[in-house]
């Protein structure tokens, strides 16, 4: 028998929420971002107005299907479900799904009736939902109802984990509520209760639209300046100093019962390459593995994760097997996603984990570039892994219809399972591990669908993007504002009497955040918006008259960076120039990954932010803007005192002729460090 973990319910929640108090609605702005940044791109989402009411077809369905006897299941019946299971029911059982658009760009809001089928034909295990799947608050709350109802019409009626990539930072499916400082950003505080604070927050508001689980929070080491898809995504590049804060964010998001997937196993953060393109490959040895990579996966194992996302990256010192590419026949070694060395012998007997193992997304270049779908299903299974993320996209038109892929992918795999080529006995290893996952959080017991769709809206309309919420993400952003620098009194900035302030941002899109801050200066009495002066860099060449004229003009220069050599060639003209032409002060606001501070060591003074995305709201309901970038300028002009320490070691850098950027191995600004009370 499972020992039952003691879990807060969304039901009792709900249940709780609505009779102590009334529920409000939230105003909410539009707002569309495209980022070019080399980093991971965020999805943003638009949001309108939620009613309490609604009154199209499919939300009277939803409301109906609510109040009929749903399938539920107890702890005694996992192993006669089991039994009673096809191969395809638990083969769709290892699987998470994706309800993707066919041409970039486009959403897939709704549940079509094509979609509706191929949930109801198959007991998968779960659906993601992505940036494209998720526009405002209704229509969430809509989709996720519909994907349960589907499956609930199914044979076996299981319900589904409901997945989203809810990271905080740089990585946000959903951008109406809470958008959090991100991982650095928290580590950067220096105090692991604010990173639980941050995911229990995150979590009320995901559980409260009906998800259940979270793919975070990222556990990778980011011991590679020049890692191009983890950056701030990580907490630190010290593996104890990670592995804290990992814990922190686990415990914050149990504390909603929402199911945690650390990723990425054994770690995605000593790497050039992004798998998501790539097939990246590490040379690092298990010793050195185990002395870094993984002592944050080992703290989340020790501490209860639910769940383990592997990474696609070769382990050529681990791992040996090869396998020949179908792109162009070279021999390429199988990745950590479909290695039993690295898997089983590694993960399951070495670091004595006994949970559920998810592959990162299987449509990524890393796999499907190399791999045939069903060889690559076929060895993950075999490593001993249980859920297969993404095996299939799902979408249909008139051109496309990889809903009869399924079908196909369905049936060659059937095939494999009775031609001995996947083990039964891991396959149901897998069935029983997912589903006592299910139990264990309530899933297989109850459903977003116990209760009515106003009755969830009411309650999501009082906890998603609530005030408290947005004020104390601020409050939390505030604390992590590490100031490496501050010479000649450079910060802070009293923008009623130091004369005129000339704000350089780093591109059009973060104009909005600046213009926020400044209106908040305003109200708060700390600017005269008559003495700032708010420009884009990103498109001038640094001879610009209307630039030399600002410059000229300025008393104060805050240049927001977000790190390319292109920028960082006329920032450093900037500063050049101003210290040769006249007594003005330059501070840099680093927005992105912090190693770009050692890009401005003759600056004034540099305070590093570590995210800027995002369309975050105060407490008013005023947004969206980045919640970072308003915060770091809000701390240049006095509304907090920036008190963070960084979280990584910042080399020095050097420049080729070409201007190819390298980290040196000599370390300009140590973890650790931060000036506190402006360093007067």
């Amino acid at each position: 028998m499972i020992k039952r973990k003691k879990i807060i319910s969304f039901i009792l929640t709900l249940g709780l929420a609505i009779a102590s108090t009334g529920c409000g609605s939230k105003s909410d702005k539009k707002s569309t971002e495209t980022q070019t940044d080399t980093t991971t791109t965020t999805e943003a989402a638009s949001t309108s107005e939620p009613t309490e009411t609604a009154t199209d077809d499919s939300t009277e369905a939803s409301t109906e299907a609510s109040t009929e006897a749903r399938h539920h299941y107890s702890e005694s019946d996992i192993d006669d479900l089991i039994d009673s299971m096809t191969i395809e029911d638990k083969l769709a059982q290892m699987m998470i799904v994706a309800l993707r658009p066919v041409d970039e760009g486009d959403d897939v809001l709704e549940l079509n009736d094509d979609y509706k089928a191929c949930l109801t034909k198959y007991d998968f295990g779960g659906v993601i939902l992505f940036g494209s799947n998720i526009d405002n608050e209704e229509q969430t709350v809509r989709l996720i109802r519909d994907c349960q109802t589907a499956a609930d019409d199914s044979d076996l009626g299981i319900p589904m984990f409901m997945c989203v990539d809810q990271e905080g930072g740089l990585v946000n499916r959903i951008e109406y509520g809470i958008t959090s400082s991100g991982n650095m950003g928290l580590a950067a505080t220096g105090d692991p209760t604010l990173t639980e604070e941050s995911a229990e927050m995150l979590g009320e508001e995901i559980a409260a639209l009906g998800f259940n689980m979270d793919f975070a929070p990222v556990s990778d080491v980011n011991n590679n300046p020049n890692n191009p898809i983890i950056g701030v995504r990580s907490f630190s590049d010290d593996p104890v100093m990670t592995a804290e804060y990992v814990c922190a964010f686990i415990r914050g998001l149990n504390k909603n019962n929402i199911s945690v997937s650390l990723k990425h196993f054994p770690g995605h953060g000593n790497v050039g390459e992004d798998s998501h393109t790539g097939l990246p490959c590490s040379d690092l040895t298990l010793e050195e593995l185990a002395a870094c990579e993984l002592i944050p996966f080992q703290a989340g194992i020790d501490e209860g994760t639910d769940m383990i996302m592997t990474a696609h990256i070769q382990y050529p010192q681990i791992e040996q097997t090869t396998y020949l590419s179908k792109e162009d026949g070279s021999e390429v070694f199988i990745p950590a996603t479909l290695s039993r060395t690295i898997i089983t012998d590694l993960l399951r007997t070495e670091m004595g984990y006994n949970g559920v193992v998810i592959t990162d997304a299987l449509d990524m270049g890393a796999i499907s570039t190399h791999f045939d779908p069903t060889d690559a299903a076929v060895m993950a299974i075999n490593a001993d892994v249980d859920i297969l993320l993404i095996p299939v996209n799902l979408y249909k038109d008139a051109k496309t219809d990889t809903l009869a892929v399924m079908d196909d992918y369905m049936k060659k795999l059937v095939a494999r399972v009775e031609a001995g080529d996947i083990k039964m006995e891991e396959v149901d290893n897998s069935v029983e591990r997912i589903l006592k996952l299910k139990y264990n959080k309530a899933i297989l017991e109850s459903s977003v669908l116990d209760y009515t769709f106003e009755e969830q809206m009411e309650y999501v309309n009082k906890i998603v993007g609530a005030p408290e919420h947005h004020k104390r993400e601020w409050e939390i952003a505030q604390k992590g504002m590490t100031l490496l620098k501050n010479e000649n009194d450079a910060l802070p900035i009293d923008g009623n009497n130091d004369g005129k302030t000339l704000i350089l941002a780093s591109n059009e899109y973060r104009i909005p955040s600046v213009e926020y801050a400044i209106e908040r200066l305003k109200t708060e009495k700390l600017v005269n918006p008559d003495n700032i002066t708010i420009m884009s860099y990103d498109e001038l060449e640094f001879e610009d008259e209307g630039l030399q004229k600002a410059l000229d003009d300025a008393d104060n220069i805050i240049i927001l960076s977000q790190f390319s050599f292109s920028q960082k060639e006329i920032i450093c003209k900037i500063i050049d120039h101003v210290h040769e032409s006249d007594n003005a002060k330059v501070s840099v606001l680093s927005l992105n990954l912090p190693y770009d501070a050692a890009c401005y060591d003759s600056a004034d003074a540099i305070i590093c932010a570590y995210h800027p995305y995002g369309d975050a709201h105060d407490e008013n309901g005023n947004g969206p803007f980045n919640l970072n970038v308003a915060v770091a300028v809000c701390s240049a002009f006095g509304q907090s005192v920036p008190e963070g320490k960084v979280p990584v070691n910042i080399p020095k850098i050097t420049a080729d002729e070409e201007g190819t950027v390298s980290f040196m191995d000599e370390i300009l600004y140590e973890r650790g460090s931060g000036l506190s009370g402006w360093g007067k």
